[in-house]
């Protein structure tokens, strides 16, 4: 019974205490001839029980939605995300991401990084998802920054008490529903009329002949009064023809100037947190709000009509012209405050997914802080594992100074494997966090190869497309900067023998430059012409009556075996395909006698 009576104040705590207020307010009301200070007393009551139900209701709303956070801190959270609108929003933006490297669209899409990126993304914001995005997309390469970027992350772990406070903030603004703030910062927006002045005007006619109006009413001059009423009513005329004329113009933009508006009152909350690890960011914000808060009270002029339960605010705006002469002040503002409003959408962001971040890194116990070495050509990882297979086999691997390259027969675990590298890499340098027991390398510009396809519609071939992308990840290798170049199937749009030796060239052109090169191939010849330059490794595995068996296990050395053949057996190919497959194979493996 207890329980269904906590549920009750809980969830209608609000309507409970109204219903109260309202029941005593009548009673009053109907025995005020009776009892005189019953009357007086009972609205008193009234007020009273109305002002403390609407207190209870918000500190138990306050409490059960930090139950909430508390609940949900490391778990994922289920939200539907639309990546076009968050990749269009990070390109349109343009941050400056100062000592980063860009991960370009190709890298992104090869590394599945939509799919971490939803494991990552516990945000409350659209500004959060934006900025997370943009943390992914940029992974570190400078040393001081990714210090900052650690501490950042740490101050959420350490100080609850801020980042309780900080999601209660968040959760208030929330994210985005059909409004586009981001456009109001990077889009051209209209124009201010040429009879701008005139609308300006507009409000201190409307008050004088109101006032005059009144006045010569209330000396009982009818006659007198005629002339400020028509002058009232020609006026309302003229607003209401311009306001909708122009409101159609800015019904475009007056929903994203309310987001807009939320995220500069959002601001002023957050100025007054303090936590240590996040002075830069806290700085950053406080700055930008001191230069935008001058647009507040003009946004919100502008949704007073959304919340006039009666509808009496058209009226005046008919008047007064409020909303379209806000309008177009807010719209100057914006355009003299851009830069600011950006610092401050990005400041709020980058707070809203660093706690993301932290959220995250509170759900798995199998993780490391990476260990960096700058400016060397080193990556040595232990155990280490893809963040989003779930029992996966753990890995080691430590190259210095060389690349790698891995064979062994199909679905072995090579392409998984590469991607559990590239994956770790963005992640180390992103949100300081690698899936392994010990992870240390240099800050490297991450490229990779994976998933090239036949792009019909650009009238490129298969191969034509992989030699763009490779020619692409040779020539964005810095001699300042490490490169990590991740290609699996080196050349596979080709015929075997110009694959071979276009491949082996290539891959020694790379062992010459400040790159690591790790390629995943069938092709077991490649590992004699490049031997010296590259560490070989492969995965194994064993086709038998009970199906295919593989360990996933990473070793050093070369494939001992191949499986393709075995493969058609096992599905139960024509036996006169498989035998004649197997005795091809064998006169090519047997050597020519001389005569």
């Amino acid at each position: 019974m207890s329980r269904l009576t906590n549920w009750l104040l809980r969830k209608n705590i609000k309507a409970v205490f109204t219903a109260a207020a309202f029941t005593v307010a009548v009673l009053s009301f109907y025995l005020h001839n009776l009892l005189h200070k019953l009357f007086s007393i009972g609205y008193l009551v009234s007020l009273i029980v109305f002002i403390y139900g609407l207190y209870l209701h918000r500190k138990l709303s306050r409490k059960a939605l930090l139950n909430q956070f508390r609940k949900q801190w490391g778990n994922p959270a289920k939200a539907e995300r639309n990546y076009n609108k968050i990749k269009d929003t990070y390109y349109s933006l343009n941050l400056q991401n100062k000592g980063c490297s860009h991960l370009d669209d190709q890298t992104w899409s090869d590394l599945l990084m939509n799919d971490i990126y939803s494991e990552i993304d516990r945000t409350q914001t659209s500004c959060g998802q934006a900025l997370l995005y943009n943390i992914l997309r940029n992974p570190i390469v400078e040393p001081s920054k990714w210090e900052q970027r650690k501490k950042a992350i740490h101050a959420f772990h350490k100080d609850t008490e801020f980042r309780e406070k900080l999601q209660m903030i968040l959760h208030k603004l929330g994210k985005q529903n059909k409004e586009q703030v981001e456009k109001l910062l990077t889009d051209d927006l209209p124009l201010v009329p040429k009879f701008w002045m005139l609308l300006e005007i507009v409000p201190y006619i409307s008050l004088a002949s109101i006032i005059a109006a009144f006045l010569l009413f209330s000396q009982h001059r009818p006659e007198i009064f005629l002339a400020p009423f028509s002058l009232i009513f020609i006026i309302s005329i003229t607003n209401g023809i311009i306001r909708h004329k122009l409101k159609r113009g800015i019904m475009a933009y007056s929903a994203s100037i309310g987001y807009l508006s939320r995220i500069i009152y959002a601001a002023r909350s957050i100025k007054q947190l303090s936590a240590t690890g996040l002075e830069i960011q806290l700085k950053k914000l406080s700055s930008a709000y001191e230069t935008c808060k001058v647009i507040n009270n003009k946004a919100y002029a502008l949704n007073l009509e959304r919340v006039d339960p009666f509808g009496l605010y058209s009226y005046v705006n008919i008047l007064f012209l409020i909303d379209v002469r806000m309008f177009f002040r807010v719209i100057g503002d914006i355009c003299k405050f851009k830069n600011d409003l950006i610092t401050l959408y990005s400041a709020i962001g980058e707070l809203d997914a660093l706690c993301s971040i932290a959220s995250f890194q509170d759900g798995y116990a199998d993780i490391t802080e990476p260990v960096f070495i700058n400016k060397s050509l080193i990556l040595e990882a232990d155990n280490i594992v893809h963040p989003l297979i779930d029992n996966a086999v753990a890995n080691s691997i430590w190259l210095n100074e060389k690349g790698a390259l891995i064979t062994g027969s199909n679905m072995s675990g090579k392409s998984t494997f590469l991607r559990t590298i590239g994956v770790n890499v963005v992640l180390a340098q992103s949100i300081c966090t690698a899936f392994a027991s010990r992870y240390k390398s240099a800050f490297f510009q991450v490229s990779t190869s994976i998933s090239q396809s036949d792009n019909l519609l650009g009238g490129k071939s298969y191969f034509l497309a992989e030699a763009e992308t490779l020619l692409r990840m040779l020539n964005r290798i810095r001699p300042d900067l490490p490169s990590i170049c991740i290609i699996d199937e080196i050349f596979r749009g080709t015929n075997s023998i110009e694959r071979i030796a276009a491949a082996s060239q290539l891959l020694k052109h790379m062992s010459g430059l400040n790159a690591l090169t790790i390629v995943a191939t069938h092709d077991i010849e490649l590992t004699d012409m490049v031997k010296g330059e590259y560490d070989v490794y492969y995965f194994d595995e064993d086709v038998g009556t009970e199906g295919l068996i593989f360990d996933y296990h990473l070793r050093k050395g070369i494939a001992p075996t191949r499986n393709a053949v075995k493969i058609l057996d096992y599905l139960g190919y024509p036996k006169e395909i498989v035998e004649n497959s197997k005795a091809i194979m064998n006169r090519r493996n047997t050597p020519h006698k001389a005569t």
